[in-house]
């Protein structure tokens, strides 16, 4: 995947061989965006992006890990990563 601008920084989320973005979500109201990534394996990798400071060298900051991305087996339990990282019930995951 190459570097994009997306919710107003640069996105870049590399994937592996078999992998997939399974849920992408931007909450404006908190300016981060929530990832998950179907592994290979068969597991979740939930992941929750904030925007970091702008670089002198570029005009829009980065995207970037608020903590590790924490590896889940089902929907549900990113849902609980995602509450636990943002503190409050604001990511709905629709997919399974």
């Amino acid at each position: 995947m190459a570097w994009e601008e997306r919710y107003g920084a640069i996105w870049y989320l590399e994937l592996r061989d078999g992998e997939s973005v399974q849920l992408e979500r931007y909450l404006p109201d908190l300016d981060i965006v929530a990832v998950v990534i179907k592994r290979v394996d068969g597991l979740l990798s939930a992941s929750v992006l904030r925007k970091g400071k702008a670089d002198f060298q570029w005009r829009l900051p980065w995207w970037g890990a608020m903590e590790a991305p924490a590896i889940v087996a089902t929907a549900d339990d990113a849902e609980r990563y995602f509450e636990a990282a943002v503190g409050r019930s604001a990511i709905s995951p629709n997919f399974k």
